[in-house]
């Protein structure tokens, strides 16, 4: 595992380098011992058996049980309705999986929505040109969104869409996360997994919601600072 040090006025500890770009982490009793101290790893794989199980609702993770079809899923019934309207606004779309340099292709619509660090962009973008796939959506040949995904094993993890606002009314990226979910459940996938959080919209999508866990070890003072509750003290 690599780590990257999250420097505070007053204080200062060790993260994951990759918290922000990839889904869940399973780190050994090996990478804890190595890692420098003190040390913050936040949503570990809740079969993990290390750390503490979080209290924080934001890290709980939004997992849709996949049934035999679509239709079985136990979906809000407003998402439903808006899903069969969303479907005629986007019947001129083309959709290309895997399209080479799609996330370069798009990459400007995520910088204007969320203004990351070059640096932090670069590594984002790193590690995904490895590890995830592509949707991408044409409308008339012009691109218009990107939705991205990881696939682990039985589970898919939704990583988000980088779509062009201009076409807002459409709701694309809606669009292609529903097939990409109708996809995973015809290749045979148990779990789509919208990630960590609160946002509204993944509750309407039927989810379980798990709590992850993390692991802490640090001073009493640094607990304090950061409203850590469970943690092991720093030798």
């Amino acid at each position: 595992m690599e780590f990257q040090k999250v420097e505070k006025d007053e204080f200062s500890y060790w993260v994951w380098l990759d918290e922000d770009y990839l889904p869940y982490i399973n780190p050994t009793e090996e990478d804890i011992k190595n890692a420098p101290k003190p040390l913050l790893l936040r949503d570990i794989n809740p079969n993990s058996k290390i750390g503490f199980e979080t209290q924080d609702p934001e890290s709980y993770s939004n997992t849709i049980t996949l049934k035999n079809s679509f239709e079985e899923l136990d979906i809000d019934s407003d998402l439903r309705k808006d899903l069969k309207r969303i479907e005629k606004k986007n019947e001129q779309i083309k959709i290309i999986a895997n399209e080479p340099d799609a996330l370069e292709k798009s990459k400007h619509w995520f910088i204007q929505q969320w203004d990351e660090p070059l640096d932090e962009l670069e590594r984002r973008l790193f590690v995904w040109k490895s590890k995830v796939y592509t949707v991408s959506a044409y409308l008339n040949e012009e691109l218009i969104a990107v939705h991205i995904a990881l696939e682990d094993n039985d589970t898919i993890h939704y990583l988000g869409c980088w779509w062009n606002r201009e076409y807002k009314n459409l709701s694309t990226p809606t669009f292609l996360l529903k097939k990409d979910i109708e996809n995973a459940i015809k290749t045979g996938k148990k779990k789509y997994d919208l990630g960590v959080g609160l946002e509204p919209y993944k509750k309407k999508w039927g989810v379980i919601e798990i709590p992850m866990r993390y692991y802490a070890e640090m001073s009493t003072a640094l607990a304090e600072k950061l409203e850590i509750k469970k943690f092991v003290a720093m030798q």
